[in-house]
């Protein structure tokens, strides 16, 4: 399905004014000496780094990111649509149609009820990647790559809709995250819903409309964690070698 169709069938989806203080960014929080999650990741390299029940449908050319940013573009799967090249969080806006922070992040105990609700029910996707990035205060910003130990990719539970950033409309995502594993827990009172192996597929299927009943998390044994340079907290710096020295000499 091209953009083209894809947009044209849901014209609806626009990006919507938003009041209140429902919208659960978990971007804006902080606990002690924790910073803001999950505002970084790092993509997938090949789509063929996915399994193959993924790979249908037309491929999309995309550059692989060892550090994506908000507004980025990296491909997802959508619910009920197949691949998509999306942008990194969810640009609405306030009161007085002034523009807010793009959405990066919706808590899943915040997702069963209020304006996520629709979402839940009807704008799923799963944004593949690499791995995620958390901070520690260790004398400055200290970076922390989790990833799995077998190297395969992170599948992150994600919500969507079209939404407008400077100009360009198009699918735009956030991550759904939940409490964290012991691992995490540690770096972040927040993780991103790091999905299990047999648990994308029912996040995918809209037919199951509250797939938040079971447990979705990736086991902990699965997990791997290791700081990163600092050179990484940079959103400009998209080089691997300065970012991840260990990994771009593997």
């Amino acid at each position: 399905m091209s953009m083209t169709c894809f947009l044209s069938r849901h014209r609806s989806l626009r990006p919507q004014a938003v009041t209140g203080t429902g919208t659960h960014l978990d971007s804006s929080c902080s606990v002690g000496d924790l910073t803001p999650m999950c505002n970084r990741f790092r993509s997938i390299k090949e789509w063929s780094d996915l399994p193959r029940r993924f790979h249908g449908g037309p491929r999309l050319n995309f550059e692989f990111n060892p550090n994506v940013a908000p507004t980025e573009l990296v491909p997802i799967l959508v619910a009920g649509q197949g691949v998509v090249l999306a942008r990194f969080g969810i640009n609405r806006l306030g009161s007085g149609d002034k523009p807010r922070p793009p959405l990066l992040n919706v808590r899943t105990d915040g997702m069963r009820k209020g304006q996520f609700r629709k979402h839940l029910k009807e704008r799923r996707c799963v944004i593949p990647c690499e791995g995620f990035y958390e901070w520690r205060d260790e004398g400055g910003k200290q970076p922390y790559y989790f990833s799995r130990k077998d190297g395969k990719p992170l599948m992150l539970a994600g919500i969507w809709e079209i939404a407008e950033y400077k100009g360009d409309s198009r699918v735009a995502f956030a991550i759904v995250t939940d409490e964290p594993n012991e691992l995490v827990a540690p770096y972040h009172d927040r993780m991103p819903l790091s999905l299990a192996d047999d648990k994308v597929d029912v996040w995918l299927d809209l037919a199951n409309e509250s797939p938040l009943g079971g447990d979705l998390l990736l086991d902990l044994k699965e997990f791997t964690v290791r700081p990163m340079d600092r050179a990484m907290n940079n959103v400009r710096q998209k080089n691997l070698a300065a970012i991840d020295p260990e990994a771009a000499a593997a």
